[in-house]
């Protein structure tokens, strides 16, 4: 998230309405984060608290046996129009794809 919001001028210059961040945390969390790295109204930080919006992208991962539950692959994704025009998903612990500049590129 903080990639974008570095790029976040850039990103709406390319006629994007809205950059959003979803993570599997709650509210609250998501809400902290948010204010902490001082969003704003730039971001619109969503909260996936059960997983389920993760799940049904197919990009969820379980991690159970690291402590850490069912868990979010990272990724990046272009919606058009409702429509997933394209999607970056990161092979697991790499950060290339999923990235502001990444994005930009494909915008």
């Amino acid at each position: 998230m903080p990639g974008f919001l570095a790029n976040i001028e850039a990103i709406k210059g390319k006629g994007v309405d809205t950059v959003a961040c979803i993570s599997v945390n709650d509210a609250f969390v998501m809400g902290a984060w948010g204010k902490d790295q001082n969003v704003g109204d730039k971001i619109l930080m969503l909260a996936d608290g059960s997983g389920e919006f993760s799940k049904a992208m197919g990009l969820s991962m379980d991690l159970t046996k690291n402590g850490m539950g069912v868990r979010s692959q990272r990724y990046a994704m272009i919606v058009k129009d409702g429509k997933i025009e394209q999607l970056f998903a990161e092979k697991p612990g790499a950060f290339e794809a999923s990235t502001a500049e990444n994005v930009l590129k494909h915008l």
